[in-house]
C-alpha cells in the first residue's frame, strides 16, 4: 500500500560503503512519480561563469517540492544543474505547479531554459527500470537518500529525449504558476580547499549483474579512502574556512529568487532583511548564543554534517578536498579501470566549493548542497557520457 510516510519508514543505511548492497534498497510504491528538472544548454552557461546560478535555479526546484510538506520526508538527488523528485499521487497537482513556477523564475530572472516534468514510476517500470530508495546515514539528523534500479536515469531521459520529452514535461497555460522559495538560502563565500583543489567526482559501474556493481563501488570508496582519507580529512567543507558573506554577488541569488514575482517593495526589504539574518548568524556563532533547541556555537559542524558531500543514484557522487598528487593517484586507478571496462568516470577540479542551503529550521531541519564551482557535477557527468560513447 502506497502512503505518504513511505520513505520515512524506511530503515537508514548505516554505513556508505554498503551503498550498492540491492538488499537494502526499497521499491518506490508504484503509484508515486518521479519530478525532473534540468537546465537546458547548462553547458554553455558553465563556460560564461554563471555555476552559482545554474546550481541556485537547480536547486529552487527542490525546496519548492519540499515546501508542500515543511520536511525532507519525500527523498530527492541534486545534480547541479537540476533534481530528481520522488512525490506522492497526493502531491501530484502541487508539484505541477511548483515545477512550472520555479520554470518561469528561471526564465524571468536568469534567462535560463528549465525542462521539467513528471514520469510515473508505473510507467518506469513498464519499460525495464525499477526505482529502488534508500535513506542512508550521514549524521545524527541527515540521512541522503540514495538511488537503485536506473529508473531515475531513465526520467532523466525520458524528459531530454525527443520521442518522449512531449508526453512528460510539463508547459504552462492560464493562470501564471506560484512556487515557493521558502527555505532556499545562499549566504556563504565560496569554501577553498584546505588542501588545494576540490574534486567533483562520479563513477559508474559498468557491471552487468548486481554483484559486480556492488563490487565496483566497494573497490572504489576503499580506494577513495586510501588515496584522500577518512571523511574528515577529506571533506569539501571545513569549520575553519566557512564564512558567511556580506557582497552583494554572494547574496543576489537567493534575494533575488525568494522575492521574485513579489513587488519592488519586497525586493528591497529582503535585500536589507538578508544582510541583517548575516550580521546575526555571524554574531550568534561567534558567541555560541545557546537557546533550549539551539546551540550556535556548533551550527557550522552540523551544517558540515548535513552535506550531501557524497551519494548514490546508481552512480557514486562524491565531492573531495585535496592535493593534485592526491587526485593523479585516484585518476590513475579510474582510468585503469575505464581500460578494463569495469566503469566510467568524470572528474571535475576547481579551486573552491559552492554551498547551497534548504532549510525548515536552524537545529535539525537543513540540508546543504556542495558542490565544486564552475561546472561540478554538471561538467563530471558530460565526461562520463564521452567516455560511454567510447566504449
Amino acid at each position: 500500500m502506497s502512503n505518504d510516510s513511505f520513505y520515512q519508514d524506511l530503515t537508514p543505511i548505516q554505513d556508505f560503503a554498503d551503498i550498492s548492497d540491492p538488499s537494502l534498497y526499497t521499491e518506490m510504491p508504484d503509484d508515486w512519480y518521479v519530478a525532473v528538472s534540468d537546465i537546458k544548454n547548462s553547458t554553455e552557461l558553465i563556460r560564461n561563469g554563471r555555476y552559482k546560478e545554474v546550481n541556485l535555479v537547480g536547486a529552487s526546484t527542490i525546496i519548492a517540492i519540499l515546501n508542500h510538506k515543511k520536511n525532507f520526508s519525500i527523498p530527492f538527488i541534486f545534480g547541479g544543474d537540476g533534481a530528481c523528485i520522488c512525490i506522492p499521487h497526493s502531491l501530484i497537482e502541487q508539484t505541477k505547479e511548483s515545477l512550472l513556477g520555479t520554470k518561469k523564475m528561471a526564465m524571468d530572472l536568469y534567462g535560463m531554459e528549465l525542462r521539467v516534468g513528471i514520469v510515473p514510476i508505473r510507467y518506469i517500470r513498464e519499460r525495464g527500470y525499477n526505482v529502488m530508495v534508500a535513506p542512508c546515514r550521514l549524521s545524527q539528523s541527515f540521512a541522503q537518500a540514495a538511488f537503485s534500479g536506473g529508473g531515475i536515469q531513465f526520467a532523466e531521459e525520458c524528459l531530454k529525449n525527443p520521442a518522449t520529452t512531449a508526453q512528460f514535461s510539463l508547459e504552462s497555460s492560464g493562470a501564471a504558476p506560484a512556487a515557493d522559495f521558502s527555505g532556499l538560502e545562499c549566504r556563504w563565500k565560496n569554501v577553498p580547499s584546505i588542501h588545494g583543489e576540490i574534486v567533483t567526482l562520479i563513477v559508474q559501474s559498468l557491471g552487468t549483474t548486481d554483484e559486480q556493481k556492488n563490487k565496483t563501488y566497494r573497490d572504489i570508496i576503499r580506494q577513495i579512502g586510501i588515496v584522500y582519507g577518512d571523511d574528515a580529512k577529506c571533506h569539501p567543507l571545513q569549520e575553519q574556512l566557512l564564512t558567511m558573506s556580506l557582497q552583494e554577488k554572494d547574496l543576489l541569488g537567493e534575494s533575488g529568487i525568494r522575492s521574485y514575482s513579489k513587488g519592488r517593495l519586497y525586493r528591497i526589504f529582503y535585500r536589507l532583511k538578508i544582510r541583517y539574518g548575516v550580521l546575526l548568524g555571524k554574531f550568534l556563532m561567534w558567541s555560541g548564543y545557546t537557546t533550549k533547541n539551539l546551540n550556535w556555537g556548533t551550527y557550522k559542524k552540523r551544517l558540515i554534517e548535513n552535506t550531501d558531500f557524497k551519494k548514490f543514484d546508481d552512480k557514486l557522487r562524491q565531492v573531495l578536498s585535496g592535493s593534485a598528487e592526491q587526485r593523479g593517484r585516484l585518476t590513475g586507478y579510474l582510468e585503469t579501470k575505464f581500460r578494463e571496462r569495469e566503469l566510467v568516470y568524470g572528474i571535475h577540479t576547481a579551486s573552491s566549493a559552492l554551498i547551497t542551503c534548504l532549510l525548515f529550521n536552524y537545529n535539525d531541519e537543513h540540508i546543504h548542497l556542495v558542490d565544486s564551482d564552475d561546472g561540478g557535477y554538471a561538467i563530471a557527468a558530460i565526461q562520463v557520457k564521452e567516455k560511454l560513447a567510447r566504449i
